[in-house]
């Protein structure tokens, strides 16, 4: 790695994910090739490149060293909508981008070390119909067929299933959706969990946080994030196979965010702590009381309906007594505009504890993991994401070492200014030398000059 930040760009117009083949997505083909180019400028293992001995993620991974790979699985239903085929690809991280990074990986960790997939998808996701027609499971498999120590852990320790009597039937413009969420056990972490209390040390610490006893998180769960942001404490709960692991490689998507603008490196780490329900995602109200829940005041009948989305039952189920209008112009609910001034706080408090916190739990002044973001934007999403994102064919990849640095670069890329997304601007300086001016750029291949949509609830970026 140069002296530099360094931020590599590669893009292969026309390239999808079907060029990668069939799982498990032998090389040669052009997914594979793009992930190697990425290294290459990158720098990494500069001197080999190109021959047999060439082992790229080995300025990353020592031998012996336990890495955590971390792809972004999203949900494989929106009540309205179902994600497969191509929007599946425009929202998560697929197999044919796994597979080179996975094969690398292991080569520099050895006989002696592990890899370890994982991530904390929301708690209604479907794993095995997300990562199973992606690949990924296919891919895993056929490296520990191999003899490879590689496996997929998913880090949740519970999931919330849907039983629907009305599941989507439209009639008369509307979406009527009628049913149960209930919360059945998953095995979870095996090396179990730790909270982590980052105290003074919090992003909502600082003096121009929203107060603690207002931060809020959806529905059936509105005010859990209370006790864990009162009273000094600033408290997460990480599983230890991340805070265990002396590397880790994030696998994002490039697309946009109603609650952040985009979603990229930063954003991901979401899916690295198993209590989703103590992540503050805004605060109660609308700005006229400080709020940034909603974009103005709410009539009653809204907020009836609201309360009916998600009705919480004995537990820990939840009611679902839901009536959309099909072709509706969203609402800003939930904190999903640009006025959301906590989400970004949460996210930059995880990122803190992925570099700073050691396996222990202590908070230290230097980073005690190397990292590694390649943000996938070979198929990438506009518009109304995460979930309702529009597939854009980007044949593009972003790769680096600093996440806020790397989704600046995405953030150009997709056509927006960086400085107006407060998630990414608040980023530059957490880590050493994350001086965003002072990046190296290196681009291999045109660059995709098409601007992406943003969600309505940013027109800023517009």
């Amino acid at each position: 790695m140069t002296a530099a930040n360094p931020v590599a760009i590669v893009s292969r117009p026309g390239t999808t994910y079907a060029a990668g083949g069939a799982p498990p997505f032998d090389p040669p083909n052009p997914v594979y090739a793009m992930v190697e180019a990425l290294f290459r400028e990158l720098s990494l293992d500069a001197a080999r490149a190109g021959t047999p001995e060439w082992n790229p993620l080995g300025d990353l991974i020592r031998p012996g060293d336990r890495v955590i790979v971390k792809p972004n699985l999203v949900s494989s239903k929106n009540l309205h909508e179902k994600i497969t085929g191509e929007k599946l690809w425009a929202s998560s991280t697929h197999g044919a981008l796994l597979r080179p990074v996975l094969d690398y990986a292991l080569r520099a960790a050895g006989p002696r070390g592990s890899v370890r997939v994982v991530d904390s998808p929301v708690e209604g996701c479907e794993i095995e119909k997300v990562a199973g027609p992606l690949g990924i499971f296919a891919v895993i498999d056929h490296l520990r067929r191999g003899g490879a120590d590689v496996d997929f852990v998913d880090l949740r320790y519970f999931r919330v299933a849907p039983y629907f009597a009305l599941d989507d039937v439209r009639r008369g413009g509307l979406s009527m959706n009628l049913g149960l969420l209930v919360r059945t056990r998953l095995p979870g972490d095996p090396r179990g969990y730790r909270v982590v209390d980052l105290g003074d040390a919090s992003a909502f610490s600082r003096k121009d946080a929203p107060p603690g006893e207002r931060l809020r998180f959806h529905r059936s769960h509105y005010e859990t994030p209370v006790p864990h942001h009162t009273r000094g404490k600033h408290e997460y709960s990480l599983p230890r196979t991340v805070l265990d692991a002396d590397v880790v490689i994030n696998l994002p998507k490039m697309k946009t965010h109603k609650k952040t603008g985009v979603t990229l490196a930063l954003k991901s780490v979401i899916g690295v702590t198993n209590e989703k329900y103590w992540l503050p995602h805004f605060t109660a109200g609308d700005p006229s009381v400080g709020g940034d829940e909603f974009d103005r005041p709410r009539r009653l009948a809204e907020r009836i309906e609201d309360k009916l989305s998600r009705f919480p039952l004995p537990g820990d189920h939840s009611l679902v007594a839901r009536l959309a209008r099909l072709g509706a112009l969203p609402k800003v609910i939930d904190g999903s505009w640009e006025g959301n001034d906590t989400l970004w706080r949460t996210i930059l408090d995880l990122n803190r504890i992925l570099f700073f916190v050691d396996r222990d739990g202590v908070l230290r002044d230097e980073p005690v993991r190397r990292y590694l973001a390649l943000v996938d934007g070979i198929v990438a999403g506009e518009g109304e994401g995460p979930l309702g994102a529009t597939p854009v064919f980007a044949g593009t990849l972003v790769g680096g070492f600093d996440p806020g640095i790397v989704d600046a670069t995405v953030a150009e890329e997709m056509g927006f200014d960086p400085a107006k997304i407060v998630m990414i601007r608040e980023a530059w300086g957490m880590l050493p030398g994350g001086d965003v001016e002072a990046r190296s750029v290196r681009r291999d291949g045109p660059r995709f000059n098409t601007k992406f949509r943003p969600p309505r609830s940013w027109p800023s970026l517009g």
